[in-house]
């Protein structure tokens, strides 16, 4: 009688820990499907979505850049003002720029003037990580300086087309300035002072004191 009540309880005990068992094997095999159903995502979200975000933020980064130095100019430092434009160009716009580099040069220096540019919006229009290639809008306020100090600030949009380089720069290859310029800002010549250098009225040269002279 012994044996056979010890028998039943190894038996239900045989048969409670096949059914733990299977239900942690049915918890694990759950486990490993939900893991690799989130695989995909998980690996998109790795080795897609960040490389290409990336991406984005450096092309326009760099487009922003691109936008002021092609638009600052100093006429007292014209090297490197040009060496700034070269730095963000590439392609047949290297050639144009370098071509007729001296000619500007000239003409700048003659005004004496200097132009600061500054970047008050952009953004990706269009975004190709296989191709290297991006189209940025950019709008600036750009700050004329003319010797007088006479100055006037204009906002300005231009479109640009992005090639990235092998070294993961991204330099514009192409630009088109949309639509006209809007004046923001104006400040007249700053005038001479028609007083400056003169004398007061009535004064004249300093008469000598009673010992003044000799003797």
């Amino acid at each position: 009688m012994t044996n056979t009540t010890t028998n039943r309880s190894t038996t239900k005990n045989t048969k409670a820990l096949v059914a733990a068992t299977a239900a942690v094997m049915v918890i694990l095999v759950g486990a490993a499907s939900a893991a690799i159903a989130f695989a995909p995502g998980w690996f998109g979200a790795a080795f897609v979505e960040k490389p290409k975000a990336d991406a984005r933020e450096s092309a326009l980064s760099d487009a922003r850049q691109a936008a002021i130095n092609l638009n600052s100019y100093d006429s007292a430092n014209l090297d490197q003002s040009f060496d700034n434009i070269e730095s963000s160009i590439t392609g047949d716009l290297t050639d144009y720029v370098t071509a007729t580099r001296d000619q500007y040069t000239q003409q700048i220096e003659q005004t004496g003037a200097r132009t600061m540019a500054e970047v008050l919006g952009a953004t990706l229009t269009s975004l190709d990580t296989d191709d290297g290639t991006a189209d940025a809008l950019v709008v600036l306020a750009t700050t004329t300086t003319w010797p007088d100090q006479f100055s006037e600030t204009w906002r300005k949009t231009m479109r640009l087309t992005m090639d990235e380089g092998d070294d993961g720069v991204w330099k514009v290859s192409e630009w088109v300035n949309l639509g006209n310029d809007v004046l923001l800002d104006q400040t007249p010549a700053q005038q001479p002072d028609p007083n400056a250098g003169s004398e007061e009225p009535g004064a004249g040269p300093e008469e000598p004191g009673p010992d003044a002279g000799g003797r």
